[in-house]
């Protein structure tokens, strides 16, 4: 009678296996192809708006702010207090922050706007670091034009400047997210251009 019972509640456990191992009844689900590359021009939809990718020029919205990356290209500045990391170079992007809100809010903290080295489903799982030692230099011809962040924007008024980060000099594609919140999410903006 043990073995009976045995070999039924092993057949009725396989079963219970089977049945729960497949999903969509059998049916395999496609898997959504990569963002295609391009130049500036941005990397088009994966789907759904929050996986698009924006390029320079393009704004782009969340949480009542207004991103435009305006530009990027090497920065070759001797005066930074550190250098480069092998196989990396400075790169200075300009943004403008504008509010399209109905009601005052501040501009982005400079460590909410990342460079993605390797992209993740959240920023937890990404390799990234958000701006490097732009507050440092003082000599450079357009220091007044850095970006100052936490100012308070009424609506419809903007702000922008520049930030300095390392880019991998072996990708022709520079990837940034923009965090609201917290990293350890998805991103509520994505970009990605080249460097020329």
């Amino acid at each position: 009678m043990k073995k009976t019972l045995i070999i039924f509640l092993s057949l009725v456990l396989m079963l219970t296996f089977a049945a729960c191992g497949e999903k969509n009844g059998g049916k395999s689900t496609p898997e959504s192809p990569p963002p295609a590359e391009s130049g500036n021009a941005p990397s088009g939809k994966a789907g759904a708006d929050e996986n698009r990718y924006y390029g320079i020029g393009e704004a782009a919205e969340a949480n009542g702010l207004s991103i435009t990356i305006d530009g990027a290209e090497p920065f070759d500045y001797t005066g930074m207090l550190s250098r480069p990391k092998d196989g990396f170079e400075y790169v200075k992007v300009w943004f403008t922050f504008t509010n399209v809100s109905g009601e005052p809010i501040d501009s982005p903290n400079k460590k909410d706007i990342y460079i993605i080295y390797e992209e993740g489903p959240t920023g937890d799982d990404s390799d990234m670091t958000s701006e490097e030692n732009s507050q440092v230099m003082s000599d450079v011809a357009d220091r007044n034009k850095r970006y100052m962040e936490d100012i308070e924007l009424a609506p419809g008024e903007f702000t922008g400047g520049w930030m300095v980060y390392q880019r991998q000099t072996d990708k022709s594609e520079v990837t940034m997210h923009y965090y609201s919140g917290f990293v350890n999410v998805a991103p509520d903006l994505r970009f990605r251009f080249a460097v020329e």
